[in-house]
């Protein structure tokens, strides 16, 4: 059955729906950069400082060249060079510069807080999404995509918004300014050289379009292969165990051998825009030296003037065609990174949801006709029924793929059965809020999970104002107390990611012990003491032994001889109960479960 784990190396066949995701062509609509601008848009002070910085760093750029052309024509004129109107423009054009310099700094210094305070605010949006996604999502993507989405698409994200911010602003401002001026200078020349810009405009749009369609697969790439790196590294002692190393290294290399040929194509589109933007200012720059003094009329200072209004002019569109490779992978980095926070949420819970007090749960769970599938036509639970009575402890058994996790699954309400109800002291857990029915249950399972923090940290997860004599005791109960004390900073001592500096049976007296702080009122234990030795097991199983005491409990086992004493044991097979009864009736009865414990038996023997 699906687990909400990143799976081994070799084995990346994601669900349809997964599957689908990075899968649509990238594009630069209006709504979507709309969605970036209303992130950026939290920031109005700011953006509108942008806009003043630009405003006053542009006008004196748009301004100076006038002057210069004025200065050339004083050094060159008819007669002695006014050498006093040369100094005078030279002082002021100094000034120019130099505060033009300072207000085009303060503009990317504000543009880069807006960047990343909205990459902020991306992530911020993204995780709490993840927390809202129903468990489906983790059992069928891929973690590596996942992260990748939210780390650099997002960071992508966030380099193009501020290209695009800067550009947007000043260029802007400078194509009004400096077309208003070359009109003023002469309208004819303006009228020449124009086509220039249009032809300039038209190969950025049209080389643009061309990269989208790479750098999206770029992006889709990256994803997989961080996806790869993720799951070989977590799962690197099964790829040593089993020999998979070159088998891994042969999945690596396809999907980096894609990557490199995709990167390679994109870079080699987005470099085209400056060298044929360049080609036709060069153009426009002949056209303004051979015809300003004929066709235009103009000094030499003017068509100085002129050919550095014609720069500015050209320089913001030449800037666009030049970020575009950013630019587009921006887009198609939103693209990826809306495209999860669009997936449909966990169901909410009805408004007439009850709220449990742990206080007051009895336990009496009926499962009435339950039926389930996690793919279509492929039913994992069929017809499911049995009656729990509060403070039983019900085992279940059965072969792998029986469905013995999926009961748990559909009982926490992970999943939601498509047929028949699951009833908590006689309320469907449908009209029951997650949150409070989740709380209700204690969970150890196979699968062990720590966080990075310290050991107290860990424990107290379900109960966060548990007292040191509570966390001391549940400890010792499931013996982990002697080897925390061992350990350098005790009970503060720091786990690493998931606990990579403890043993698999470590880990797992810790998130026994961590049930036990919590101490709800009913219990599933999935294979809780699998990684543990027989000594172990043995204190283990009377520490369940009390904390199981007048509490519902579930226990899913492999090991039948850990289920002896349930007051009732669920033999499951193909979804289905076949048999159900105590550990000595089931015995007597010599059915399935009689040929399981034999064989258990034989193979231990």
């Amino acid at each position: 059955m699906p687990r909400a784990t990143s799976m081994l190396p070799g084995m990346r066949n994601l669900a349809p729906d997964a599957g689908k995701l990075g899968q649509a062509p990238v594009k630069p609509s209006w709504r979507l950069l709309s969605r970036i601008l209303g992130y950026a848009g939290r920031q109005r002070v700011k953006i509108f400082l942008i806009l003043l910085f630009a405003l006053l760093g542009c006008s004196l750029d748009i301004a100076a060249p006038f002057f210069m052309g004025k200065a050339i024509d004083a050094m060159i004129g008819k007669g002695q060079v006014r050498l006093g109107i040369v100094m005078q423009i030279t002082g002021m054009l100094l000034g120019f510069y130099l505060c033009s310099a300072f207000f085009s700094w303060m503009m990317i210094y504000t543009s880069n807080i807006v960047a990343a305070r909205t990459a902020a605010l991306l992530r911020k949006d993204g995780f709490a999404r993840i927390g809202k996604m129903p468990l489906r999502f983790f059992d069928r993507s891929s973690h590596g995509d996942v992260i990748s989405r939210f780390v650099n698409d997002i960071d992508a994200i966030s380099d193009g918004l501020l290209q695009g911010l800067v550009q947007l602003f000043s260029g802007a401002i400078s194509i009004v300014g400096t077309m208003a001026v070359m009109l003023y200078l002469s309208w004819r020349m303006t009228l020449i050289v124009l086509p220039s810009a249009v032809l300039t405009f038209l190969l950025a749009s049209w080389i643009a379009r061309m990269t989208g369609k790479y750098f999206r697969k770029q992006q889709m790439y990256i994803g997989q292969i961080n996806g790869v790196v993720e799951e070989t590294f977590s799962g690197q002692r099964e790829v040593k165990a089993f020999g998979h190393e070159r088998a891994d290294q042969t999945v690596f290399d396809g999907i980096n051998s894609k990557l490199y040929t995709v990167g390679q194509k994109a870079q080699f589109v987005s470099s085209l825009p400056n060298p044929t933007t360049r080609l036709v200012n060069y153009i426009a720059y002949i056209l303004i030296g051979v015809f300003g003094w004929m066709a235009g009329g103009l000094s030499i200072g003017q068509i100085a003037g002129f050919l550095t209004y014609w720069t500015q002019f050209s320089r913001p569109l030449n800037d666009l065609t030049n970020i575009s490779s950013q630019v587009m992978a921006a887009f198609a980095s939103a693209q990826r990174v809306f495209e999860i926070m669009d997936l449909p949420e966990e169901e909410p819970d009805p408004a007439d949801a009850c709220d449990l007090l742990m206080e007051t749960v009895r336990g009496e769970i009926e499962f009435s006709h339950v039926s389930f599938s996690y793919e279509p036509g492929r039913p994992v639970i069929r017809d499911f029924s049995v009656h729990v009575q509060p403070g039983q402890r019900i085992a279940i058994v059965g072969p792998t793929g029986a469905g013995k996790t999926t009961v748990i699954n559909l009982l926490m309400r992970f999943y939601e059965p498509q047929s028949g109800m699951i009833r908590l002291d006689g309320t469907d857990t449908r009209r029951i809020t997650r949150k409070s029915l989740r709380r209700s249950f204690g969970m150890v399972l196979q699968d062990t999970w720590l966080f990075a923090g310290t050991v107290r940290e860990n424990l107290v997860y379900g109960k966060p104002g548990a007292t040191q004599e509570q966390i001391v005791a549940a400890a010792k109960a499931v013996h982990a107390h002697g080897f925390i004390k061992r350990l350098p900073e005790g009970y503060d001592t720091v786990i690493s990611d998931d606990g990579g500096n403890f043993s698999q049976g470590q880990k797992q007296l810790l998130t026994i012990a961590r049930a036990m702080i919590a101490n709800p009122p009913m219990l599933i234990l999935d294979e809780a003491t699998s990684s543990v030795d027989t000594v172990t097991e043995i204190r283990i199983q009377e520490a369940f032994a009390l904390l199981m005491k007048e509490r519902t409990s579930f226990v899913i086992a492999h090991r039948l001889s850990t289920i002896r004493e349930a007051d009732l044991i669920l033999v499951v097979k193909d979804g289905q109960i076949i048999e159900k009864g105590t550990h000595p009736a089931l015995l007597a009865a010599k059915g399935f479960y009689f040929e399981l414990y034999i064989s258990q038996f034989a193979h231990q023997a």
